[in-house]
Parts: C-alpha cells; structure tokens; sequence
C-alpha cells in the first residue's frame, strides 16, 4: 500500500489488513519439508502459515537449513508458534509481536481463520513513504560490527554460522574485499534437486551432495549497497527495487560499515514510539469552552511535530505550550500561544498571536518544525524567540 506525504506515525496506525499479504496455501504440520520447499520456489516468499494441532505458526525459509532429508521430514519438526494479529490491529502492535517473537512475519487471523501475513518486508515497503526516513542516515541503524566470513570456507559452516546467529545473510569476503552475499535462500536451493512427484503436492526431492564446497560458489555476486551518507528511506526504496532483503554500508575505500535488513528499517517505527511514550507534551490553558478545538487533537498536533524532529533534537526534556486570550473590545476573543522546548543544553520559543485558534495553533507548530530543523543545520545556535502575527 502507497501513502503520499505519510509520517511514521501514519504507517504506525495503518492496520494490519492494509498492509499484509495474501496467503494462496496453508499448510498443516503433517506435511513434508519438501513441499514447502517447492511453494517457497515458486512463490518466491520466505515464510508460509502452518497448523499444528489446532494452533497457528509458521515455518520460514531459514528454519530449512538444518533439514537432511526434507522428502522425509514433516513440518511439525520446524514448525513454531510466533503470535498473531487480527486484521484491524495496527502496525505498531505488529512489530511489537515481530520483535518479542524474534520472527520476521507473524499471521493476521479473523477468527480461528489466517487471513494473511504481515512481515517486516511490507512494513519496510511502507516505511519507505514516510518523509522522516530520508532525514535518517543508514549509519544511525546499521548493524555493526558485520559478520562475515572468508571465500574459502565452507559452505557447510556459512550454513552453520546462520543458525546459530539467527541470520539469513552473511557477507563473503576475500583478502578484505567484498564478494557478495551467501544466503539462507542460496544454501537451501543449492542442495536441493527436482525428482518425480512421488505423492500430490510433492513438488522438490531431497537435500544431495556435501556442503564442504567453498561458500564462493553459491555467492551472490551483485549485493545492494550504499554509502554511509546514504538515508534509510534509499535503502528501504531500494529494497524494492532491487528484489534484495539486505543492503550492505561501504565506506569511500571499499570497507564494509554496516549491514541493513528490512528488521532495521522497521525498528525506526519501534524507536519512535518509545521516544514518544518518553516525551512530556503539554498544553496548558486549552479548555472545553473552546469547542472544536480539542485538547487531545491539538497536543497529537503538537506531539507529530515533535517527533518529527527528534532524531534531529533528541535532547527534548520538555514541550510546553501556553494559551493566554485577551479581549479586546466586542465580542471577539484574540488568542495568544507561547511554545517552549527545553533540553539540557538548549531551549527553543515559539510564539504566534490570532484571532482563529486553529491558525493560530497551526502557525505555531509550523513555526517550531522550522526552528527545530533549523536548530539542528547549527547545534551552536543560542536559543531564539520568533514571533508569527497571524493575519
């Protein structure tokens, strides 16, 4: 799903049925290892749904890689239970289930019926609209040191080296030189071979050969990369673009930085929400005579275009705003507002004066977007006080 000028905080109340993916095929657990295999190479997805026993999990590509015989082995052997959504739960709760599960998808269930799958791809996918990505260096959310491992080893240990760290790309180098990558996908595919269909739906036979070749042989040698000035929403666009699930951050002299998955992109909208719940946002001297003009609407004005400067102003401590009306003659009340943003080191001030609270409102968080961006182009920068007469 495409939004247009979307924030992260947009994508973060987006439900889950706007984001996730169709499932064609659901599998039961008394099925082979096999018959994934072959659903995952034609469909070119890394997860599947899989029921075991009533209860609803799923089985991902990377969960293959300690099969032997995958024509033998059935699914409740890998199968695991990771949580779930239904369709109307937001993105936000989503990577919560994502991240305490350590899973790269989970299932969107109405009912006792799985609906879809929601990973981290269609959220990465989504994340790469909102405006604030591009004002994030990939080097803020990288993963490093990388791990990597030389050309020469074997195949069988880049196999190893996944299981145990929990990844599914490892970088392969020789003499500190960047060959590509070795993927979970590559490892699996490349020990696999096509045999007749000995039952319906059986479609791939089984593992062959001895994974003591060099990893250099099942290489991608095209991988996605960036330089460290690069922004998270390139890298997340550039996902799609490219069809790759990892991106690798490359200094000025070949030197590998950092590695990005889709996982890194998404923990932006995780660390949002926690500097958020942080944040004491404040609006003192709105009340309900005001009408149309809510408290809570305006302090989530507020509250947006704060967030949308934190990366750029993370000392905030504090935002206060202050209402003061005066009238002056007749029937018509003249509104005065007054921001404060304090931190340890700094305080930044707002204020703008009008007859329409809205506009009002409106001018003084536009105000503050522009100080606050223009704070953090000269962290030198005194505090300052600008003043906006509303027409």
């Amino acid at each position: 799903m495409k939004l247009s000028s979307s924030t992260i905080k947009d994508i973060a109340m987006l439900e889950a049925f706007q984001l996730m993916r169709g499932v064609s095929e659901i599998f039961s657990s008394s099925e082979t290892v096999s018959r994934l295999i072959g659903y995952f190479n034609e469909t070119d997805f890394y997860e599947a749904p899989v029921i075991n026993e009533g209860k609803i999990g799923i089985v991902s590509l990377r969960d293959l890689l300690d099969i032997v015989q995958p024509q033998r082995t059935r699914l409740s052997h890998v199968w695991k239970s990771v949580g779930s959504i239904g369709p109307n739960g937001n993105t936000l709760e989503a990577v919560e289930i994502l991240f305490q599960n350590d899973t790269r998808a989970i299932p969107v269930v109405e009912g006792n019926k799985i609906v879809g799958l929601l990973s981290q791809v269609e959220i990465a996918r989504a994340l790469s609209d909102a405006s604030e990505l591009k004002e994030i260096l990939v080097t803020k959310v990288m993963r490093h040191p990388v791990i990597t491992i030389d050309s020469q080893r074997k195949i069988s240990s880049a196999r190893e080296l996944m299981l145990e760290r929990k990844i599914s790309h490892v970088p392969v180098v020789t003499a500190g030189k960047i060959l590509g990558f070795a993927t979970a996908r590559s490892i699996v595919y490349s020990f696999i071979i096509p045999t007749n269909k000995t039952e319906p739906g059986e479609r791939i036979g089984e593992m062959y050969g001895r994974m003591d070749g060099p990893v250099s042989g099942i290489v991608d040698p095209n991988p996605f990369t960036v330089g460290p000035q690069a922004s998270c929403q390139e890298v997340s666009r550039g996902f799609m673009s490219t069809g790759k699930s990892a991106c690798l951050v490359v200094g000025i002299g070949g030197e590998l930085l950092g590695i990005l998955t889709p996982r890194e992109i998404v923990s932006i909208l995780r660390g949002a929400k926690g500097e958020a719940d942080k944040l004491p946002v404040s609006i003192v001297g709105l009340t309900e005579r005001d009408g149309f003009f809510e408290s809570a609407v305006a302090e989530e004005k507020l509250r947006r275009v704060i967030e949308r400067n934190l990366r750029f102003y993370s000392q905030i401590q504090e935002v206060v705003v202050r209402l003061e009306r005066k009238n002056l003659g007749g029937e018509r009340t003249r509104y005065e507002l007054t921001a404060h943003v304090r931190g340890p080191q700094k305080q930044l001030h707002a204020e703008a004066q009008g007859w329409d609270l809205l506009k009002v409102f409106d001018e003084l968080c536009e105000d503050l977007d522009r100080l606050m961006r223009k704070s953090k182009s000269d962290p030198r920068e005194r505090p300052s006080r600008r003043k906006v007469q509303a027409p």
